[in-house]
């Protein structure tokens, strides 16, 4: 399964025999075999992008035929053609979603196409203009957006959920529950039902097959590869119907691929187990019960006054590349700062940031939120590692939730990393049991 999406250069060769009983589906209602069963072994949202084109209805057809629901992320500039209007009118009218791919399928992050990444401009204008044109068609504003090619990053998305609009992965890692179809490749009906159905593998990892949760990405403009498609529908569903499941037009929160932080819920008010966690109480220039953490490079740490709440918060500029951290701290002389954890306990961390750094090139920086444990033997473990936050010009939470604590961990310990060079202002720190 490739990773570069050139969409369009798909071969068009007709496959000359479909799968058995679901050719011809749409016309023959007698030989299809449609969703009908109790639901109960949960729900699966089947996605379709690049439309709306010359084999879109053809697509929805096969799917009214099988009963499914399904969401189509269509282009702007398609959409904005008086036949485009005309198809994802008569989507809507079917019961499908309509949601935005952007306008023309540019790249965001650069990284398929080998072009510059789009500025926060560029991005805002491809999902407008696609928002402009579907309500123009007279459907209501799009809140999901699915990147062209998967090329997505914090930044890019920050930009995105500012604007109202939440991320839907075409794919992602292994555990995140979302499926390439591969029927953009040329694949025929039966790899395609074969690849939903029991998963693959790509980059020596295992993907999972259908299950409640799971977000099937498919193609709808893509000649005889989207027909493909919609011949491998009837025996998914076939599937489907054994394994008792539903299709859904509601896409679950989580659909970030694990590619980009999730969108972070708002802190609680109480129950902060951080002490000092608003960063108020300063010995010289290090917060209480906190550790600055300079790696391979020097930084220069600040009080400042621009703070998130309260009074002051912390600020590291950096000029060389390096790893740099703001964590709680894991010095044996304040273990008393720790709150007691308790293992195999989820925990939920924010922190508030605000800063500038390079985030795209071969020479971008990276912050994340970082966490480590204490041992039974005290000694201090690194642990686990958020997805790469973006830069922002106002204060934004990092959030993570962490795995099951470890058996032998006896605190815990988190907090903003700054690898490379850039401007990293912290404050806000909490930490609650999930």
């Amino acid at each position: 399964m490739s990773r570069a999406r050139v969409l369009g250069l798909v071969g068009t060769a007709a496959i000359a025999v479909a799968l058995a009983g679901c050719s011809e589906a749409s016309s023959a209602g007698d030989r299809v075999r449609p969703l009908a069963n109790d639901c109960s072994g949960g729900y699966v949202a089947f996605t379709f992008d690049d439309g709306p084109g010359p084999v879109t209805t053809e697509v929805a057809d096969q799917l009214v035929a099988l009963d499914l629901e399904a969401t189509f992320f269509v282009l702007g500039e398609k959409v904005e053609t008086a036949e485009g209007a005309e198809i994802v009118r008569d989507l809507a009218a079917r019961g499908f979603s309509i949601q935005s791919h952007t306008y023309d399928h540019a790249s965001m992050t650069g990284a398929t196409t080998g072009t510059a990444a789009l500025t926060e401009q560029q991005i805002t204008e491809e999902l407008e203009r696609t928002k402009q044109a579907i309500v123009e068609a007279g459907l209501p504003a799009p809140t999901l957006y699915r990147p062209p090619y998967g090329d997505v990053s914090s930044y890019a998305d920050l930009v995105a959920r500012r604007l109202g609009y939440r991320l839907v992965m075409p794919w992602g890692a292994p555990d995140a529950n979302i499926l390439d179809s591969d029927d953009w490749s040329g694949s025929s009906p039966e790899e395609i039902a074969e690849r939903v159905i029991h998963g693959y593998t790509y980059d020596g990892e295992r993907y999972r097959g259908l299950r409640d949760g799971t977000i099937v990405a498919m193609h709808d403009a893509e000649g005889q590869a989207s027909r493909n498609a919609a011949a491998a529908l009837q025996p998914i569903v076939d599937h489907m119907n054994d394994a008792k499941l539903c299709s859904t037009a509601e896409i679950r929160e989580d659909a970030t691929g694990g590619q980009v932080p999730i969108a972070p819920p708002r802190p609680p008010e109480k129950g902060n187990l951080v002490s000092n966690g608003d960063l108020e109480r300063v010995s010289r220039t290090v917060p209480t019960c906190f550790q600055q953490s300079d790696l391979d490079g020097e930084a220069i740490w600040k009080t400042v006054t621009d703070a998130k709440s309260g009074r002051v918060a912390q600020r590291v500029e950096v000029d060389e590349a390096g790893d740099h951290k703001m964590v709680l701290s894991q010095r044996a002389s304040e273990s008393s700062c720790l709150a007691p954890v308790e293992a195999g306990q989820h925990y939920r961390l924010w922190a508030s940031y605000r800063g500038s750094w390079p985030h795209t090139g071969e020479s971008s920086s990276t912050v994340s939120l970082v966490t480590f444990y204490r041992t039974k033997d005290g000694e201090w473990v690194y642990w686990e590692t958020s997805p790469s936050l973006p830069p922002s010009t106002s204060w934004t939470h990092a959030f993570h939730e962490t795995s099951p604590l470890p058996e032998d961990a006896t605190a815990l310990s988190f907090g903003l990393s700054l690898r490379g060079k850039g401007s990293l202002t912290v404050d806000d720190y909490v930490m609650v049991a999930g």
